[in-house]
């Protein structure tokens, strides 16, 4: 697929059988076939199994105590309650540590705990725990320290607390190293010695389990902030997780949480019908936001807060941390891809770093480089104080990043973190060391990370089967996430019925699409795609198209339509550009690893010198020599700059090899086929001027006899050239002769040069006035025969 920035990978695409269809209707599913191809397609076989999948109240919740040490960690707490010992919790400073955080201290303290919590600063304390820190808070009286969403990789600090006669209870999901820290209880889903029915649990779904175990049940107050965690930290959303996620949604729409209720006011979402969406795209990045640019604890409060005039002065305060990070790291990134322009080659690993870029924003730096280059990342702050680079990376399905940075675990400071994310830092005499050895290491699977990366598709649908019956079917197979994505769904051989560029800075794309115009079929479905006019500038209306993406329904002034989100569009054949005009535009010459044709030799010294370094121009007359140029450079795309005299001309260039995009100028500085042929009366003019005035100075015949006879240029130009192949004129001298002697007739339309004029008509009447999808139409077929 031409255009498309995936390899489509098309999952079984099973047929409903009408014994299928009774069979489901029979069972008091009445779903439409397209969802019911969905769910077949999924391995949902039965009416049961697919009951089960849309069953939007499910009671999968596993028994506490299964989690290895529980036991211990609850025996530990209750004897710290009853002796009101200090209890500090100490969390993390994302949305998953802080929404694990609160479901801690708000459960210890209901029961009768003598608890405060810690939040660190990423800036000041870094992931995990912190020996400083830890030695603080003992000073301060504590006398039990439970974490969440961390703990397994902080070996020192633990030790150092134990060590003191201060217990460390541990929860925490994330991935083990080599070996664990000496606490007194490590509460863990993958625990080694463990056997914990359902191993991807959230921090704050530990945290939930926690305080499930203690006060045997599942608090309500505790489901809605541990659904918040589980969505924002990107876990497995199946099993138990599925669980806590729906009912911590029902928990949500009816929150009495002033800070969320404020923030979804404000941000006009229908609390009621409160999504999935709404936590990952709004709560999630706004506590993440606050927690990347300092102090978490503004994030915690806004949850915890019962008031409405706290809670106002909280949600704005997120707010303006939010847009803050948002401009931080849009000019981080700019700055980051503006350097990549500037290799030679783009490493199989891109690792940048820099003194102003703050490393609470650069995982997601990290992330929108590995979208945009297919390259694991890893974006660093260098940190001169510390004498340290502190980073984030992100990687790509086929890269391991966790198991990549233990390969070089002895030049790192610490590290932690999972296959696709980790956090590390690096001190300066270990940097050079560590970002040689690093490219070494995955350059040696350079050969996994350069192909294309895949995209599943779910199913191949006709626009007719889109409805929003149909979408609100999908969406009962969620919540959507990791381990159960939202499904993709294809679109083949559609048609762009309308397309508009919309944003500030008409950076969105909106289509109208249409079946093809060979079917019968008048169902029409909108899309859109976000920030992508990069990849899609050159679309044009009527442009067949095959188009991937999820599917959603769209209100707008109390209606209600289905709406494509756009993944990725394809195009079978080459994308052609319409350059056409009547002066070749400024631009027309900067396009990278283009081969420009040409016709004309002057025209072709002109403008050969103004194309860019990547790029080469050549004459239609030699195409010979352009299997080499080809072969020695990276030339994907064609300019045509010149009608050829011949359309085989065209179409053995279209042949040589795939042109992902075919830009169409086609100048001609006056058209021939305007003009048409000459008239026998141009011709017997032009015949009768030149045997009036016998002997004429040939380097001036044209312009004199344009000026006198008022004929265009090219029609005198083409009558010349007739009679010289018909020998009624001769050159003796530089001087144009008329030859006397010549009788006999000569049929003048059947002169090569008459043959040749007809030929650049027609070239010129394909190129020059047919739509580009007429152009393309006819030059692929061709090429395809």
């Amino acid at each position: 697929m031409n255009l498309a920035k995936y390899m489509w990978q098309f999952e079984d695409r099973p047929q409903l059988t009408q014994e299928q269809l009774n069979k489901f209707s029979q069972a008091g599913l009445n779903l439409t076939p397209a969802f019911l191809r969905l769910c077949l397609q999924r391995g949902l076989n039965s009416p049961e199994a697919i009951k089960n999948a849309i069953n939007q109240n499910p009671t999968i919740y596993h028994d506490p105590f299964l989690l290895y040490q529980m036991d211990v960690a609850v025996d530990r707490i209750e004897r710290a309650i009853a002796d009101q010992e200090l209890i500090t919790i100490y969390g993390d400073y994302d949305a998953d540590g802080i929404t694990s955080t609160l479901i801690l201290f708000e459960s210890l303290e209901a029961i009768g705990a003598n608890v405060n919590y810690y939040l660190p600063n990423r800036l000041v304390d870094g992931y995990g725990p912190n020996l400083e820190r830890y030695e603080q808070l003992i000073q301060e009286g504590t006398q039990l320290i439970l974490t969440c969403d961390n703990g397994v990789s902080g070996h020192e600090a633990l030790a150092y607390a134990m060590d003191a006669g201060v217990d460390v209870i541990v929860t925490d999901h994330h991935q083990f190293q080599e070996k664990l820290p000496v606490a007194y209880a490590i509460i863990h889903p993958q625990h080694p010695q463990g056997d914990y029915p359902f191993s991807e649990l959230s921090g704050a779904g530990v945290a939930l389990k926690l305080v499930s175990a203690l006060i045997d049940e599942i608090p309500a107050e505790a489901l809605e902030l541990a659904a918040i965690g589980t969505v924002a930290d990107l876990v497995s959303l199946t099993d138990e997780n599925r669980t806590i996620v729906i009912n911590g949604l029902n928990r949500l729409r009816e929150t009495q949480r002033e800070g969320l209720r404020k923030l979804f006011e404000q941000q006009k979402v229908d609390i009621s019908n409160l999504q999935v969406d709404d936590i990952g795209f709004l709560i999630g990045p706004r506590l993440n936001a606050v927690g990347r640019l300092g102090d978490p604890t503004p994030g915690l409060e806004l949850l915890r807060s019962f008031d409405p005039i706290e809670a106002s002065q909280y949600v704005d305060f997120i707010n303006q941390k939010n847009d803050e990070r948002k401009k931080i790291v849009n000019n981080i990134a700019v700055e980051v891809e503006s350097r990549i322009s500037q290799y030679d080659k783009i490493p199989d690993i891109i690792i940048e770093s820099d003194a102003n870029w703050p490393a609470g924003v650069l995982g997601i730096v990290a992330s929108r480089i590995v979208e945009r280059y297919h390259r694991p990342a890893i974006i660093f702050q260098k940190i001169e104080a510390d004498k340290v680079y502190k980073g984030s990376g992100r990687s790509i399905e086929a890269i391991d990043l966790f198991d990549t940075l233990s390969q070089v675990s002895n030049q790192i400071k610490y590290f932690g973190g999972h296959s696709q994310a980790a956090g590390l830092t690096v001190d300066f005499e270990q940097w050079e060391n560590f970002t040689t050895t690093l490219l070494a290491v995955v350059e040696s699977k350079s050969a996994t990370i350069s192909y294309t990366p895949s995209l599943t598709i779910n199913l191949s649908l006709g626009l007719s089967d889109v409805s929003n019956q149909f979408i609100e079917e999908v969406d009962l197979l969620g919540p959507f996430g990791i381990d159960n994505p939202k499904p993709i769904f294809a679109f083949e051989n559609v048609t762009i019925d309308q397309l508009r560029w919309i944003g500030t800075e008409q950076q969105h794309l909106k289509l109208l699409l249409a079946e093809n115009q060979a079917s019968k079929d008048p169902s029409v479905l909108n899309a859109i795609g976000f920030n992508c006019k990069a990849d899609y500038q050159y679309l044009q209306l009527s442009n067949q198209i095959s188009i991937v993406g999820k599917l959603a329904i769209n209100e707008w002034q109390q209606t209600r339509t289905p709406q494509l989100m756009i993944k990725d569009i394809g195009m079978n054949g080459s994308q052609w550009v319409d350059k056409r005009g009547s002066q070749i535009p400024t631009d027309f010459f900067n396009y990278q690893h283009t081969l420009y044709v040409f016709e004309h030799q002057p025209i072709f010294d002109v403008y050969r010198e103004k194309i860019s370094k990547t790029s080469y121009a050549i004459r239609y007359s030699d195409l010979k020599q352009i299997s080499t140029l080809i072969n020695n450079n990276e030339i994907k795309y064609l300019a045509i700059v010149e009608p050829p005299k011949k359309i085989e001309l065209l179409e053995e260039l279209l042949l040589i090899q795939f042109w992902e995009t075919v830009y169409l100028g086609s100048y001609t500085k006056e058209s021939k086929y305007l003009l048409g042929l000459p008239t026998r009366d141009e011709t017997a003019i032009v015949y009768r001027w030149i045997q009036k005035n016998k002997a004429i100075d040939a380097k001036n015949v044209v312009r004199v006899l344009n000026n006198e006879t008022q004929i265009p240029l090219t029609k005198i130009k083409l009558i010349l050239k007739l009679f010289f192949q018909a020998s009624f004129v001769t050159m003796n001298g530089g001087r144009l002769l008329f030859n006397e002697n010549i009788k006999q007739k000569v049929d003048l339309a059947n002169l090569p040069a008459m043959h040749e004029f007809r030929e650049s008509m027609k070239v010129e009447e394909l190129l020059n006035f047919q739509s580009l999808n007429q152009v393309k139409k006819t030059l692929e077929k061709e090429e395809q025969r």
